[in-house]
């Protein structure tokens, strides 16, 4: 929901242009800076599950699996992104080029989640002898002086510089290095994390906001001025939301039905939600947070809809994504299956 905030935030600032409500303009702003944790946070969470599951090995058909219902859809989506964004056959080939092979669209993603993947089947086993704290923070200063080199330099003369200064550096796994072994080790030792979040729930509750403070003075002294999860101050912040939230959702018991249905197409929405804010026109008369509001709820609802009419259609996940199971169905069939074996 997170990558559908910051997106639902740029379709509102374009098509909205109220000038009596630049408060409201300025509020967005600021709650698309709060989402901004959403896409590193992926690949937190993603490096935990399987380090959770698979902390040595990867079972057989583990890449083969991720390929057809990940690449497969991002190829897809990719060529329906040119499709919609171009004016001619040429342009449509040249944008279709750009959005698979360098990240032109928002499934870039998928691509340094790949990248993760071969690194956790490479280096998972020699991650494990090495000492916890000592490496998370060498991949914190690695990440940092990364993000630094391209939030704090121009870019060299020539095409090239500038679609590396302006996205190019998002794909490399090392901009994204810090999450991905934050994620492992969390993964690793789960059970002793959450005893150390309990611990230190007053210092996780502090770090969220005064990083999102310093966040805004570097704004608004116009020392970072890289609008994205990308940002030098980003790590800090992510890492402390996402502490958080690990800390508040071990206190619910029952998760509530609309979080089930989201994280069910999650993967689903995260593809298709764009489609539909490209197809949203201005609204006239509405405030800034209105239009924010009716972006963000269509785009998601819209989302689910069709991702939810298409999953009828087993050739459908090759296109736009395979729906996760729902966990209740998940714990059902092992509860079946332990009933049976006693049978």
């Amino acid at each position: 929901m997170a990558v559908v905030i910051t997106h639902a935030v740029n379709t509102t600032l374009i098509n909205n242009d109220s000038s009596d409500s630049q408060f409201q303009e300025y509020l967005l702003i600021m709650l698309r800076f709060m989402a901004f944790f959403g896409t590193p946070a992926f690949v937190f969470i993603s490096e935990l599950l399987i380090s959770r599951a698979y902390p040595t090995k990867i079972p057989q058909g583990f890449l083969i699996k991720r390929v057809k219902y990940l690449l497969f859809p991002y190829v897809f989506m990719g060529a329906v992104f040119a499709v919609i964004e171009s004016n001619s056959q040429r342009e449509f080939f040249q944008k279709t080029f750009f959005n698979l092979l360098l990240g032109g669209y928002t499934g870039y993603f998928i691509l340094i989640i790949f990248q993760f993947y071969i690194l956790h089947i490479l280096f998972s086993r020699f991650l494990k002898t090495l000492p916890v704290k000592p490496v998370i923070f060498i991949s914190f200063i690695i990440n940092l002086l990364y993000l630094a080199l391209f939030n704090f330099t121009e870019p060299f003369p020539g095409a090239l510089g500038e679609y590396l200064w302006a996205r190019g550096y998002w794909m490399p796994f090392i901009g994204w290095i810090f999450y991905f072994i934050l994620g492992y080790y969390s993964g690793l030792h789960f059970d002793l994390l959450k005893e150390k979040i309990k611990q230190y729930r007053a210092l996780i509750f502090t770090v969220p906001p005064l990083a999102l403070l310093l966040l805004i003075l570097l704004v608004r002294a116009d020392i970072v001025t890289v609008v994205s999860s990308k940002r030098l101050d980003m790590p800090i912040y992510t890492a402390g939301v996402i502490m958080v939230i690990l800390y508040l959702t071990s206190k619910y018991r029952k998760t509530p039905e609309f979080i089930l249905v989201i994280s069910k197409y999650s993967f689903n929405i995260y593809l298709l939600h764009k489609i539909f804010l490209f197809y949203l026109p201005p609204i006239e008369g509405t405030s800034p947070f209105i239009y924010f509001v009716i972006s963000f709820l269509s785009s998601l609802m819209f989302s689910v809809l069709l991702a939810k009419l298409l999953s009828f259609f087993k050739f459908s996940h090759y296109l736009i994504g395979k729906p996760l199971p729902d966990p209740r169905s998940i714990q059902e069939d092992k509860f079946s299956t332990k009933l049976n074996g006693t049978n």
